[in-house]
Parts: C-alpha cells; sequence; structure tokens
C-alpha cells in the first residue's frame, strides 16, 4: 500500500508537467500546464547567500509576494529574516523549521519527545490537563493519560509550565510529572524522551445507533491525527474494517489534526465520497500573479492504485469532529466534499487555514512559505476564519477518544440518531475553546500544514 501512496505522490508531481500514469480513466490536466518551479539552489549556506536565495525565493513564490514588505538586513537569524517578509497580519501561517524535524514528520512518520499535549482546560487558566497522549510513547508506556491534572512538570507549577519547558530533540532527556488523575490518584513519574511512531489514528470504533427510521445505522468512528504518509497502513485498515462491519454512517473526528500531505487529504476525501465522486474536482490550486500559469485543478479517484484504501461506498453524509486545532489539510476535506455530500461539523469553529506550502529544504532547513490558495470545486475558498459547527459540542477530558460519553463524540451519535443537533448544554469553559488562536495546547506540536510536493 505505501508503494500506491508513492506512486500518487509521483503521479502529482507529473501532474504539472506531463500526463501521469494510473488506470487508463484517471483525469489529467492539460499536459502542457507547468508546475510552479523553484529556483536555483543557494551559491553557498552562507548567511549572504542564503538570505539573497531566500528574498529571490520569496518575491517569486510566496503568495503574497506583491504585499512582501522590504527584509530586515539586520534581522539576528535566518528565521527571523525570514519572518521579517511576512504580510501581516494575514500570514500567521508560514514557518520554518529544522529540515530534519520536517522530515522525520512527514515522510517517517515518527516523532522525538514525551508523546503528549496538555491545555488549559478553564477560561481562568487555573486547571492544565492532558489532551492526548500518543499511545505509542514513552508518556504512555509512563502511564499518563488523556484528563490527568498536571499539577507539577520539572518542578514547574502549571503557570510555569504554559510558559514553555526546553525544546527536547533527542532521546534520553529526563521529564518528571506530577499529575491527579480524573479517579483522584496522584501519580509521580520521569520520563525518559524517545523517538516514537505516530499513531495517525489514535481510536477507531464500529458503534451501533438506533435510527428514526427502522433499521439501527453502522456507525464508524475513528480519531485521525495527521495526513502523512506513513499514515496510509491506518487508514486503510480503518476503511476494510468499516466495510467488513457494514459501516453506513461515519464520523471522521479531526479535532486534533492539524493538517499535512495533500495527496493524503485527497485520498481519504475519495474514499469517504465513493465512486460517485470520482473525476469530480477535489480542489483547485491558485498560485500568485507571476505564477498564475502553473494554477490547476486537481481531481478525487477511484482508482485503487492512487488510494490509502478501499471507499467506503454509499455514505450519504459525512460528520466531522471539529475544534479551533482542526486546520489546513483537514479543512481542505472539509471544504473539497461540501459540494457532493452533507459534511456535518460538530464541536467548535475550525482553525481558518485555506493556503498551502510548497516546502524547501536548504541548508538544514525546511522554509514553508504560504505559496498557494484551495478552492472547492464551486469555487469556495477563502476560509480564514474557519468553519463553524452545525452541532456545538466540548472536548470532555473526563472520557477517551471514541467514548460515547464523551461530549464531541455523543453530540455526532444524536445528530446521526435524530437528524437534529442535541439541547445546548449549559456553556463551560472546555479547553476546545482555546485553540491556537488562544492559548493553544502545549507539550509535542506541531504547525498547522498543508504540503504540495
Amino acid at each position: 500500500m505505501a508503494q500506491r501512496l508513492r506512486a500518487g505522490l509521483a503521479c502529482l508531481l507529473a501532474l504539472l508537467l506531463c500526463a501521469c500514469g494510473g488506470g487508463a480513466d484517471e483525469p489529467r490536466p492539460p499536459a502542457d500546464v507547468p508546475r510552479q518551479a523553484p529556483l536555483a539552489r543557494p551559491a553557498s549556506c552562507g548567511q549572504t547567500d542564503l538570505r539573497a536565495w531566500l528574498h529571490a525565493q520569496m518575491q517569486d513564490q510566496y503568495f503574497w509576494s506583491s504585499q512582501m514588505p522590504a527584509p530586515d538586513a539586520w534581522a539576528a537569524s535566518t528565521d527571523a529574516y525570514f519572518r521579517s517578509m511576512l504580510h501581516l497580519p494575514l500570514d500567521r501561517y508560514s514557518y520554518t523549521q529544522p529540515a530534519a524535524a520536517f522530515d522525520q514528520f512527514y515522510r517517517e512518520g515518527t516523532r522525538t519527545g514525551y508523546g503528549y499535549t496538555v491545555v488549559w482546560a478553564d477560561a481562568a487558566q487555573t486547571q492544565l490537563r492532558v489532551r492526548h497522549v500518543e499511545p505509542h510513547s514513552p508518556a504512555a508506556a509512563a502511564g499518563l493519560r488523556r484528563g490527568d491534572l498536571v499539577l507539577a512538570i520539572d518542578g514547574q507549577p502549571p503557570q510555569a509550565v504554559a510558559q514553555g519547558l526546553p525544546a527536547v530533540t533527542t532521546p534520553g532527556v529526563p521529564r518528571r510529572f506530577s499529575v491527579l488523575g480524573v479517579d483522584g490518584t496522584h501519580r509521580e513519574f520521569t520520563v525518559l524522551s524517545a523517538t516514537f511512531s505516530l499513531a495517525s489514528v489514535a481510536s477507531q470504533r464500529v458503534l451501533q445507533v438506533a435510527s428514526q427510521a427502522g433499521a439501527p445505522r453502522v456507525v464508524g468512528y475513528f480519531a485521525y491525527h495527521e495526513f502523512i504518509v506513513p499514515s496510509e497502513t491506518h487508514l486503510d485498515a480503518v476503511f476494510r474494517e468499516f466495510i467488513a462491519a457494514g459501516v453506513n454512517e461515519l464520523v471522521l473526528d479531526l479535532r486534533y489534526n492539524g493538517g499535512g500531505d495533500v495527496m493524503m487529504a485527497r485520498g481519504l476525501a475519495s474514499m469517504i465520497g465513493g465512486k460517485r465522486v470520482d473525476r469530480e474536482v477535489f480542489a483547485e490550486f491558485r498560485y500568485n500573479s507571476r505564477n498564475a500559469a502553473a494554477n490547476f485543478k486537481l481531481p478525487l479517484t477511484a482508482n485503487i492504485g492512487l488510494l490509502p484504501g478501499p471507499p467506503l461506498e454509499g455514505l450519504r453524509r459525512v460528520v466531522v469532529i471539529t475544534s479551533a486545532e482542526t486546520a489546513s489539510a483537514s479543512e481542505l476535506l472539509i471544504n473539497a466534499l461540501r459540494p457532493f455530500m452533507p459534511v456535518v461539523l460538530v464541536g467548535q469553529t475550525t482553525y481558518g487555514k485555506p493556503y498551502g506550502f510548497q516546502p524547501r529544504t536548504e541548508c538544514g532547513t525546511s522554509f514553508n512559505p504560504v505559496a498557494f490558495e484551495t478552492l472547492n470545486a464551486l469555487g469556495e475558498g477563502r476560509f480564514v476564519d474557519g468553519f463553524a459547527p452545525w452541532c456545538e459540542a466540548a472536548d470532555s477530558l473526563d472520557h477517551a477518544l471514541g467514548d460515547p460519553d464523551e461530549a464531541s463524540l455523543a453530540a455526532a451519535l444524536h445528530y446521526l440518531r435524530f437528524d437534529a443537533c442535541p439541547a445546548p448544554a449549559a456553556r463551560q469553559p472546555q479547553s476546545a475553546r482555546l485553540g491556537p488562536r488562544a492559548a493553544g495546547a502545549l507539550g509535542d506540536t506541531v504547525p498547522a500544514g498543508m504540503w504540495l510536493h
């Protein structure tokens, strides 16, 4: 299955230069549509040459190049120099990171650290709680659990933890935790950082929901956390299980998914839409005016050779659980499916990132300036304020992901049963209301991303 996705990725690169292989019925754009071509590499990795190259790259390919300010010649670092050229305040998306970290996350599907995120669970910021623990991480092995109340980390109280702990990028660095569990048990333990595999599908369930119209509905639920190449095996397993179980309703939990690879998003959207969306427009990609000739439309596909797994045919709608950290490629998928089926959003308003990157790595740094915007088949995009939910629901940290009593999933199941949102609960200052534009998650996190390679 990994070969399928790599072939699909290679095909996408070729799409913009010439017709690519695949099934005879695979839609193809005109053969003479060029891809936005990167500039030549910098003459050297010295600051003068690297900054000159970066300035030229931004002038040519940055989406807001016509509104780009002059770079700060006195910037103290390459990152500061890069940031001095961003079109603020609109561009809250572009960033740089070490190339090794980008490759590790996107291509390898691993992370070096502890494997946890924490959030303020109240608006007054008095309760710092564990939001998620990666299943294969050292934090999980040590017993850290979703919902744990953080009393101290490395001897620092919650307010100090929220100010930021030292970044850890190597294995073997100890971190001490003092937490109070949901069951009231106080625990103290030490965790050593390590490199661990990400579980892109953090939870999956098949549930039965009574239907107003007759036979019970068979609901497939899964929490999908990152659109990365290694996650295709996870998606394949999930969809095969759902097909075998006769799933006819889908709840896709993207509340912690900040995005990732465009081809993975296109693949998942095609698997949800099935044959009825074959050849329809997944998204239109638009570059700046200097590179408008490279604009193109990427189709959805029923070609199983280009998909991470088998399509789930016959869905009449999809319910998506969202939060303020549902971003970029996650929003791309939501927007792409909206012209073809009801996409019922449950949770909180999404981040608002209709833009993407074509990452360029030079001199050990991955540069991710916004390079394009995306529109759906109806020409809809520019959702910088995010997508508002149909049914507002909290992220209830007292329950595991996939627990039918967890507030967001409970609301999704209620909608599937009654075709209506549950009655609004009393407003509580849950962490889901505090997304990356407010307090945000702390711990092992990555910036919102949508990458086209």
